[in-house]
């Protein structure tokens, strides 16, 4: 179903080149005045596949497949006008207990919408609210005289019964709806990340959806190590560990430091030097070992390295002082050669690594610093 790719990813057909928008609803009038129904343009492959293993099929996965075939037009089960919607469902009255919720597909011809006939919603059969005899009759009918009249009736009232089973289901599902710009679950978590407004998406280089996805972590007021570990090691897929308490060296103002004519007294904050030794607002980020393409991906520069750097701001904010440590596999360790790009003193070494000497976990990765140096360059 990869004919075009909707706004979140979601494979979708175009609809047919006669679709129109109207005030009254999506269809078009012909110079006769007739109301011709704007259907998307469906494989012939589908409905031969559906026809030919109907109990292969589920019916929530096949309105959801027809579903995703247009998505410039009305959901199923919201369209005010049945005519203009792309298929017919009606209920296969029968006295059996239903083996599968598709009973048989009619692919539709001459200009009929396609029919879908169900087993498992309705009100006839073992399980609908109509007494068993008139399920019987109706059935006889159809069977001994190839009369529908009372059939066809009740599937006028099976059809939008059905489509809104249907659309109460997708409305509930998340998934279901996230190539429609109207989906709401999506807003929900994103207002409860503080970015229900469309000027607060897309702020960074990592996706929404993302972000979406570890609310759970986000929306706690309390950040753990835990936490962090878990984002980063879900979204990139290696290994994470988190060393907290790393000592630092805290430069001091001048304004704070010992000299003379300053107002500082011996034994409350008199200071000698020019920094403090601080270990408890510093914590490093391990990643690893990686493989050599990893590992370029989270030096400077590198797609990953801009994510983790926003990862890191969007959990824990400005508060504490990080550094990043890639682990480079022993094995993966090129010595420097002419010609390859190694940069010196991120991904360069002299000669071969022995095995005994374990993986590379030589480099140290301040972003922040790195970041806060471009910009002062930048304003110059």
């Amino acid at each position: 179903m990869a004919d075009t790719v909707t706004h979140d990813g979601e494979h979708a057909a175009p609809s047919t080149a006669s679709t129109a928008k109207d005030v009254g609803g999506a269809q078009n009038q012909s110079k006769e005045g007739v109301a011709i129904s704007a259907r998307p343009a469906m494989p012939a492959e589908f409905w031969h596949a559906l026809a030919q293993n109907p109990y292969a099929h589920d019916l929530f996965h096949t309105l959801r497949w027809i579903d995703a075939r247009a998505p410039g037009r009305v959901p199923l089960g919201r369209e005010s006008v049945p005519r203009n919607e792309p298929v017919r469902l009606r209920q296969e009255p029968s006295m059996a207990f239903a083996p599968s919720t598709l009973a048989s597909v009619d692919a539709g011809r001459d200009g009929r919408p396609p029919e879908i006939s169900i087993y498992s919603f309705g009100l006839f059969g073992p399980n609908g609210p109509l007494p068993l005899h008139l399920t019987e009759f109706v059935r006889e009918r159809i069977h001994h005289y190839g009369d529908r009249t009372l059939a066809g009736f009740a599937d006028v009232f099976h059809h939008r019964l059905i489509l809104l089973f249907y659309r109460a289901w997708a409305d509930a599902q998340s998934t279901a709806s996230l190539d429609r710009k109207e989906a709401s679950f999506t807003r929900y978590i994103a207002s409860l990340l503080h970015m229900g407004m469309p000027s607060l998406a897309r702020r960074d280089t990592v996706m929404d959806h993302a972000k979406f996805f570890m609310a759970g972590h986000l929306l706690r007021q309390t950040r753990n190590p835990e936490g962090l570990r878990h984002i980063l090691q879900t979204f990139f897929a290696v290994r994470v560990r988190i060393e907290e308490y790393v000592p630092q060296w805290i430069r001091l103002e001048p304004a704070q430091r010992l000299g003379l004519s300053g107002s500082m007294g011996l034994g409350r904050d008199t200071i000698l030097g020019l920094a403090v030794r601080d270990a408890q607002h510093k914590f490093r980020i391990e990643l690893g070992p990686l493989s050599h393409d990893q590992y370029t991906s989270f030096l400077p520069g590198g797609h990953r390295a801009r994510q983790l750097l926003h990862w890191v701001r969007d959990y824990i904010g400005v508060e504490f002082a990080w550094d990043v440590r890639p682990v480079l596999k022993h094995d993966q360790v090129q010595g420097i050669r002419l010609g390859a790009a190694q940069p010196l003193g991120l991904s360069s070494w002299v000669g071969k690594r022995r095995a005994r000497q374990g993986d590379a976990r030589d480099l140290l990765l301040d972003y922040e610093s790195r970041e806060r140096r471009a910009r002062a360059s930048a304003s110059h």
